[in-house]
């Protein structure tokens, strides 16, 4: 049957399967589909075939044209002599150093690859790490980390790393602010609004401030660090660690938060515009929890308690005023 024989490189020179990869469509996708539900046992055969046509793109090498027309004079002149054309020695050799080159840098840049996780607003997701550490994104995130280093993490926006506990290979969380360091532990990364807040739940890390001069800084559990390298803004308090993971469990949670700060925080987990029209009322505090799914409780309480209207237009954007 229809490609039930062919090897990596025959996919990897198919017009249908390159089609799929590179340029999809429905129908593609419907074949395709179809075709590894027949044949799951191809499933791993056609999945590092798509990596590796992914990695070196949709171009396919050949000779420059200086070096086939070489080549071609070559063959022409031992024809014309009447001599039956045979490969030189020094081509085989030639031929098969040049395979285990291409094998190797594709190897190479296979085993390097990124790996890349996000989510949209109002998305959490749970990522379990090759070494069996575990991250849960919050909304509007993004992880990235190598195939051959998954113990080194690069991360912007919102996550909670369960780190597993290996000794011999510490785990490194890198972003714009900050390199954390850690054995085994829980804590919760935060890279938005030009700084990276780090609150640790338990075990320890070691900071290392970017474009700092300072020394780093070994984190207990309870404290949390503040640090942008852009302004040079740090601090370092002790605060209830639940609190700021309490997007784990869908919730804002905030204890006499600035509203300004809240409507920060709404706007990085949902996406929406919420615009306060009085400054007086954008530094006045609020304490409770704001379900995420239910963001109507946040803006009914918020009427009540300060005496303000709250409109939303077509685009779900929303006006704070006085009354």
């Amino acid at each position: 049957m229809l490609f039930n024989d062919y090897s990596i490189k025959d996919f990897l020179h198919h017009e249908l399967f390159r089609k799929w990869v590179i340029n999809p469509d429905h129908d593609t996708n419907i074949f395709w589909e179809n075709w590894l539900a027949e044949h799951p046992d191809k499933r791993g055969m056609i999945e590092q075939a798509k990596d590796i046509l992914l990695l070196i793109g949709e171009e396919e090498y050949a000779p420059a044209q200086e070096d086939q027309q070489e080549v071609w004079a070559k063959i022409l002149t031992t024809i014309h002599a009447g001599k039956r054309f045979v490969m030189p020695q020094w081509w085989r050799y030639a031929a098969v150093f040049l395979g285990v080159l291409v094998a190797s840098v594709v190897y190479y840049n296979y085993d390097r690859r990124e790996i890349k996780y996000t989510t949209q607003y109002g998305e959490l997701r749970t990522i379990i790490l090759p070494d069996r550490s575990v991250v849960r994104l919050n909304a509007h995130s993004i992880l990235r980390y190598r195939h051959n280093k998954t113990r080194e993490i690069w991360f912007d926006g919102e996550g909670y790393f369960s780190v597993h506990k290996n000794t011999d290979q510490p785990f490194l969380v890198h972003t714009t602010d900050v390199n954390v360091q850690v054995l085994g532990t829980a804590f919760n990364v935060n890279t938005r609004r030009v700084k990276t807040q780090v609150v640790l739940d338990n075990g320890a890390v070691r900071l290392n401030l970017n474009q700092a001069q300072l020394p780093d800084i070994t984190m207990k559990p309870g404290d949390m660090v503040t640090y942008s390298a852009a302004t040079k803004q740090f601090s370092s308090r002790t605060v209830n660690p639940q609190d700021y993971c309490s997007w784990l469990n869908n919730t804002l949670v905030f204890n006499n938060t600035p509203i300004i700060e809240v409507v920060a925080a709404l706007q990085d987990n949902l996406g929406i515009e919420v615009k306060i029209e009085d400054e007086r009322l954008a530094q006045q505090t609020f304490t409770g929890t704001i379900p995420m799914d239910n963001i109507a409780i946040f803006f009914k309480t918020l009427s009540r308690s300060f005496n303000v209207v709250i409109k939303e237009d077509q685009q779900h954007n929303y006006i704070i005023s006085r009354k």
